[in-house]
């Protein structure tokens, strides 16, 4: 099989006309769904990012930068309610300072990801307890950014909900998201069940995740798309790890034409950190690198 490496966020809309085979209205077909991907992994990729800050700073006291913390030295957190005690619970900002013109343009993190701006959490009570509710919110003039390079950021805005289930399981609710960059806007909305299948303690370095669920949005192009998470998504919050997934395969339909991609995070069976995923467009793979 003949491998060819491609730059992810799924760019293979920039090398379709390459290999893709057909009439003008298949190619079309065809790019639309590409373009989905390619948003689709965006949105992803970053508020998926979000929730492991959530995580991070909830699982972990903050105010003494106990344990694992993916959060860098210079970001701020300032408490607006840090104490449960008064019945309303616990609000705070993560400040990781301005997005910059030079690169990198974020601050650097942990888990090997670059974010700037502001990000808001409350939570009802503590994180450990069933029933526990998070909320991340992000607007537009809190001006935050991540992504996996410093060159390349992707604002976003909107409103993640989590809610503890039992010790080691997370409902997720992404809600009125947009993930804003130089390609367009995608908004994106998510259902997700997260659950911890390795803790290595306080924060969320170490920490392996799976998840499942569906989401949809509509692309940079106005067009719609669905997806659907056939096997769970397998996540490490590790250096060179913690940009993508190391298992996992989605199935992401183009709401208007049908058309369909499959995504594979793990072509070689091996869960590693390698960040080759593949792709199955009209019955044909392609090998391609994550972003």
């Amino acid at each position: 099989m003949k491998k060819i490496s491609l730059i992810f966020t799924l760019s293979l809309a920039a090398t379709a006309s390459v290999f893709l085979i057909g009439c003008r209205k298949d190619k079309n077909e065809t790019l639309e769904t590409i373009v989905s991907a390619e948003d689709n992994s965006t949105a992803e990729n970053e508020f998926t990012s979000l929730f492991d800050v959530a995580d991070d700073f909830s699982s972990n006291d903050r105010r003494t930068r106990a344990g694992n913390t993916i959060l860098p030295s210079g970001a701020v957190v300032t408490f607006q309610d840090s104490s449960y005690t008064d019945g309303d619970g616990v609000e705070a900002t993560i400040d990781f300072g301005p997005i910059k013109n030079t690169v990198p343009k974020g601050r650097l993190c942990q888990d090997g990801r670059f974010r700037a701006g502001k990000i808001h959490i409350s939570s009802n009570r503590r994180y450990f307890l069933d029933s526990a509710e998070v909320v991340i919110t992000v607007s537009d003039s809190d001006k935050y950014y991540a992504g996996s390079d410093g060159v390349s950021l992707t604002q976003l805005i909107g409103t993640v909900k989590i809610k503890r289930v039992d010790a080691t399981t997370l409902k997720i609710d992404v809600l009125d998201a947009r993930a804003i960059n130089d390609k367009g806007t995608v908004a994106w909305q998510s259902t997700r069940t997260i659950t911890k299948l390795v803790d290595a303690g306080a924060g969320i370095l170490g920490d392996q995740f799976q998840i499942t669920g569906e989401a949809s949005g509509v692309n940079r192009n106005n067009e719609n798309f669905t997806v659907k998470i056939d096997v769970p998504l397998l996540k490490k919050v590790e250096m060179g790890c913690a940009r993508t997934f190391v298992k996992g395969k989605i199935t992401l339909s183009n709401t208007s034409t049908g058309k369909t991609i499959s995504i594979d995070y793990d072509p070689y069976n091996d869960q590693a950190c390698d960040l080759f995923a593949k792709a199955t467009i009209n019955g044909k793979e392609y090998f391609y690198t994550v972003r």
